[in-house]
């Protein structure tokens, strides 16, 4: 372990050192999913998906008071796994933090591709 802290959420997205894991989503409670990511050093490092909601761009935000249909008939599943990545469509409360997911996954990407 490290002990590596970042001053920003800037810097800490931009660390090419950190890799995204995913989304762990917390089932009917949307305030407790978390990113996780995994340092260089073999440390996990998980941020509540909330505060980084408003990195996403306004049209991707979605509406703030969604129902969980994490488990129904619904559900596409994508939030059972860690490390799926895909986008899903529907009206869910974390379908907006898949999206943020999709999206801090797009801008590591993008980082990577100019230092490349």
């Amino acid at each position: 372990m490290c002990r590596k802290q970042w001053a920003t959420r800037q810097e800490f997205l931009a660390d090419p050192n950190l890799r995204l894991l995913g989304l762990q989503a917390v089932p009917h409670h949307a305030d407790g999913n978390l990113l996780m990511f995994e340092h260089d050093c073999g440390t996990t490092v998980s941020v509540l998906a909330w505060r980084l909601r408003d990195l996403l761009p306004p049209e991707q935000r979605g509406e703030e008071d969604l129902p969980s249909l994490y488990g129904s008939e619904q559900c596409s599943g994508f939030c059972n796994k860690l490390e799926e990545l895909s986008a899903c469509d529907l009206a869910c409360s974390s379908a907006r933090d898949r999206r943020l997911t999709l999206w801090v996954a797009e801008q590591k990407r993008k980082r990577a591709a100019t230092r490349g």
